[in-house]
């Protein structure tokens, strides 16, 4: 089932995605290939808006580690971007354990890393649609 909308940690509704977000994660998941790339997101106003990237985290040609104790006490934080190395976008195994552990919307992006190369989905795994906005 597909959703349009989502609530972040602090039930605000996300409903909007910056595309300089999306700019930021495309460029990160590209100097990172053929490696994964992974960070947190903040959120305003029920808009994803910057990348926030923790101590620790590890990508590799088969998965990107990020360590969740590191998370700051930042009720900002909506969720999830990582990049996979090929032409899907689509959650593997391990990408849903990540879901349903921190955060309500998650997002990954594959090759070409362009403005349609990422997909959103909630915490269980079903696609979600965010609009793309300017700020």
């Amino acid at each position: 089932a597909r959703k349009d909308y989502v609530f972040s940690m602090n039930r605000k509704r996300i409903w909007a995605i910056d595309v300089g977000l999306i700019e930021s994660f495309n460029e990160s998941a590209k100097a990172s290939s053929p490696n994964e790339f992974a960070s947190a997101m903040r959120e305003e106003n029920g808009v994803l808006t910057e990348l926030v990237f923790l101590p620790g985290s590890i990508g590799s040609f088969t998965s990107a580690t990020v360590p969740l104790h590191m998370l700051p006490i930042d009720f900002s934080l909506a969720g999830t971007v990582h990049s996979h190395p090929g032409y899907s976008n689509r959650p593997s195994d391990e990408d849903l354990h990540l879901f349903g552990s921190f955060g309500k919307v998650h997002i990954i992006t594959c090759m070409p890393y362009d403005i349609t190369s990422w997909r959103s989905y909630d915490k269980d795994g079903n696609e979600i649609k965010l609009e793309i906005v300017d700020i």
